[in-house]
């Protein structure tokens, strides 16, 4: 098996998830796990409480050994370790050993059957980062190894776009996302078939290279590290990191970490475990993306039943963008121009972002 999990890095910009969801103190979070960014970095950032779900066990044990390997190293072994920046095999042999000791049986015999992926940086053997990893070198030659260190160099977002207009953008680096995004190569080598139901709707390569631009211009090249990983396959500049890996990140996250709690299981499954009223913010990620259209409307009907009187959504859509069913429209207001808004901010802007508040007050 080339790959344990689907994701090593969430495609998420959860900066962007705090402000679509208003997230303050005291919020309880329901959301999807996929590979952590999204609940490491809101625990990282605020006094919440998170249940992280996902029907992957591996990539719960990618989210748990994240949490534990920052309870246990400081944020540049953390981030070596993980693979977010350069490191040898021994260095990451040697810090695994101290991670080794906050796991449950069945993480230690997973990640001990699977330690080749801890030595080459665990966040590089998933299925979508090894698949685009795949295409860097090509893209790297066609750019140039020096325009790209140009960009991240750049001082402002329009420096960023003359040099991408003049060193970047071309008709060549366009064929190669031809290439990568056709949906015969793509489909089950970069993400599973399920994901890509809706993807008939739009030529996704086509889509992937017009926000491309957005993706080098959009925020600082040297803040973003989705950017950065994504060509070099580690981060250049240590501040650019996920703020679970800052100090005052881990930090946080080492006086909260009982206030996270990661299961096994689908977002419904957790939904309807859960008591009324127990959760008021919810995070769907691109759930929209793998499901038909009566469960998707379903799972919002789930979401109303079981939601504090107030509370919000936040999901996102590459393919198909789900309406609010009519029978909730009374409660659920969409928030299109907040997601529009949002969606130039992100550090990851290949999502469409489709915010909604609850008031169940009516």
């Amino acid at each position: 098996m080339s790959h344990i999990f689907d994701f090593g890095i969430s495609q998420e910009d959860a900066s962007i998830e705090q402000m679509a969801l208003e997230i303050k103190e005291g919020d309880n979070l329901l959301c999807i796990s996929s590979a952590g960014e999204v609940p490491l970095n809101l625990l990282a950032l605020n006094d919440i409480k998170i249940k992280a779900v996902d029907i992957s066990l591996t990539q719960n044990h990618l989210v748990n050994l994240k949490l534990n390997t920052v309870r246990i190293l400081e944020p540049l072994e953390a981030a070596k370790f993980l693979g977010f920046m350069e490191a040898s095999h021994q260095q990451r042999n040697i810090y695994y050993k101290k991670v080794f000791g906050l796991l449950n049986k069945k993480e230690k015999l997973f990640w001990n059957q699977n330690s080749r992926f801890i030595e080459n940086g665990i966040i590089k053997a998933a299925r979508f980062e090894k698949y685009i990893n795949k295409f860097n070198s090509i893209a790297l030659r066609i750019i140039g190894r020096n325009n790209l260190h140009h960009l991240f160099e750049c001082e402002s977002l329009t420096e960023q776009e003359v040099l991408f207009d003049k060193k970047i953008n071309s008709i060549l680096l366009k064929k190669i996302f031809q290439i990568a995004f056709h949906p015969k190569l793509y489909k089950n080598r970069g993400v599973a078939s399920e994901g890509l139901i809706y993807s008939k709707q739009r030529n996704v390569a086509d889509f992937f290279f017009e926000k491309f631009k957005d993706f080098c211009c959009s925020t600082l090249a040297k803040q973003n590290y989705f950017l950065q990983f994504t060509f070099f396959n580690h981060v250049i500049y240590p501040e650019a990191l996920p703020d679970y890996l800052s100090e005052s990140g881990i930090s946080r996250i080492r006086k909260n970490y009982e206030s996270i709690d990661i299961e096994t299981i689908s977002y419904e499954q957790a939904l309807e475990k859960s008591d009324e009223g127990q959760f008021n913010k919810f995070h769907l990620s691109n759930l929209g993306d793998w499901m038909d259209k009566g469960d998707y409307a379903k799972l919002l009907e789930l979401i109303y039943k079981k939601s504090a009187v107030l509370g919000r959504i936040n999901s996102r859509f590459i393919y198909y963008m789900h309406p609010v069913p009519d029978g909730l429209t009374k409660y659920f207001s969409s928030e299109d121009q907040l997601g529009k808004m949002l969606s130039k901010k992100d550090k990851y802007p290949f999502y469409g972002l489709a915010p909604i508040a609850i008031d169940k007050r009516q």
